[in-house]
């Protein structure tokens, strides 16, 4: 399902990032509302394909990677910097909910080992302090619980994978390490959209964007042979 989202902001003297649910393929931006407008556009296809080429310096300009800025009188300018145009954004991350060291509520962890890549990555887990949050991990096999580290004593990388009790609370060791069993309970924090570089984002300056997603592609005909284009409605 295609996604587009339209809005307005009012500009800091910062970079700005649009959290709107996803990243864009496409981004249209109206700045400087009232007095001399500044069309932006900015397409991901570019922006992927400079990443991917390598470009990663002001070289990305003439590819697009940063958008194009039409200045109303049928001029085009590639921008010369992310500070200058957009970029992707994307700190949207799976975190794994555990109650707070201090007793308080609950907090958010990372999540980013099976037992298997903790192994081979040769991970010393963080142990559960009252302070912090242990390392915590999946079993290699999923079961449907999370292990967080309450003893850490040494590298996973000669270790061997537990049997992983399924009882909250109940611990096991790796031979080294404690860990004990947790509810799978998980949240997606931070946000995805675009960011508005602060060359662009002049303070209390209006701007109206506009934000496409797109769900497929497709063959639109041979327009050489007369061939009939066709599409679908999105």
């Amino acid at each position: 399902m295609s996604k587009i989202v339209s809005g307005k902001l009012i500009a800091s003297d910062a970079a700005i990032n649009v959290d709107i649910g996803f990243i864009p393929d496409y981004v249209e931006l109206v700045l400087a509302i009232g007095g001399t407008e500044l069309v932006l556009r900015w397409w991901k296809v570019l922006y992927d394909a400079a990443i991917a080429a390598g470009l990663l310096t002001t070289a990305a300009a003439s590819a697009g990677k940063w958008g194009v800025v039409d200045d109303g009188a049928g001029v085009l300018t590639h921008n010369a910097s992310a500070a200058a145009g957009i970029i992707a954004y994307d700190e949207a991350a799976m975190k794994a909910i555990m109650p707070a060291p201090d007793g308080n509520g609950e907090k958010s962890a990372a999540l980013t080992y099976t037992f298997a890549t903790a192994k081979a990555a040769g991970v010393t887990p963080t142990a559960r302090t009252t302070a912090v949050v242990g390392t915590v991990i999946r079993p290699t096999t999923s079961n449907g619980f999370l292990y967080e580290c309450t003893v850490s004593a040494a590298a996973m990388t000669a270790l061997t994978e537990p049997t992983w009790p399924t009882v909250l609370g109940d611990t096991v060791s790796d031979g080294s390490n404690t860990w004990i069993c947790r509810e799978e309970k998980l949240k997606l924090v931070g946000g995805k959209g675009f960011t508005l570089g602060v060359d662009k984002a002049t303070n209390s300056e209006i701007i109206v964007f506009r934000a496409e997603q797109h769900d497929r592609s497709a063959d639109m005909g041979d327009a050489d042979t007369s061939s009939p284009v066709s599409y679908e409605d999105e």
